[in-house]
């Protein structure tokens, strides 16, 4: 009983959680949304934006770190006018902060 209790003691801790690059949907309150499909699965309409945050979290919906960006269309794109048969689809890429990067790492 006492090697089994010395095998248990020493396996390795639990990760503190998941480090990944969580997909957003910016709402019509400039808010984000955790999307319930991912990228290749989006038809985003035009004006529409997405985010992507590179983080650790438990749960990757209930916890997952927003972009700290706003998912403000007028304020990426605004100035780029619409065109007939064309999407303008704004993107918020997030690095993260340095305490979610790899040992050794850090966001750009």
């Amino acid at each position: 009983m006492g090697a089994v209790l010395a095998l248990v003691a020493a396996a390795p801790a639990l990760a503190a959680g998941y480090r990944y690059w969580s997909f957003w949907e910016g709402g019509g309150a400039q808010e984000w949304t955790y999307a319930n499909q991912g990228p290749s699965q989006l038809r985003p309409q035009d004006g529409t934006v997405l985010g992507f945050r590179f983080a650790v979290s438990q749960d990757a919906a209930a916890e997952a770190a927003r972009p700290r960006a706003a998912a403000d269309f007028a304020a990426i794109c605004g100035t780029t006018a619409p065109v007939e048969g064309r999407k303008r689809v704004a993107l918020v890429v997030d690095f993260g902060v340095p305490a979610d990067a790899p040992s050794g790492e850090a966001p750009p």
